[in-house]
């Protein structure tokens, strides 16, 4: 079966979907490596993530408009095909992040109850002070 051809604008937005898929593809692969390793910086990528994630949301919908109004079967398509993987990628690697995201999140809970319970225990040792001290009016 010969390929659908595609307008121009639609052959565009599918490229840009799968740069940015490839993008955050590669942005997944940064975040397990720092999961990995416990990084400091990993707040500030997954909030890249997100809104890397957020852009490709916002294109999709302009995507799906076009694909609508494409009357011919594009599934067959090898740019539809090339995202079509890329977001099969991104899933399957969005099921191996969770658990670790979850599991870390865990840990820090867990870890941010015992400082709180480790200070009010420290709270219940205050000493005592006794008010026996006088104020001095004069120097002699």
């Amino acid at each position: 079966m010969p390929e659908p051809i595609l307008s121009s604008q639609l052959e565009q937005a599918l490229i840009l979907s799968i740069e940015h898929y490839q993008t955050i593809l590669s942005q997944m692969t940064l975040i397990s490596r720092l999961l990995s390793s416990s990084d400091p910086g990993l707040p500030e990528q997954v909030t890249r993530l997100v809104a890397l994630q957020q852009q490709a949301r916002e294109e999709d919908q302009r995507l799906m408009v076009m694909l609508r109004e494409h009357e011919r079967n594009i599934s067959v398509h090898p740019l539809f095909r090339q995202r079509m993987e890329l977001l099969a990628e991104v899933l399957r690697l969005n099921h191996l992040l969770l658990p670790k995201i979850n599991g870390m999140m865990a840990l820090i809970s867990h870890e941010l109850s015992d400082l709180k319970k480790g200070r009010s225990v420290l709270g219940g040792y205050k000493q005592g002070t006794h008010n026996q001290g006088r104020i001095i009016r004069s120097s002699a």
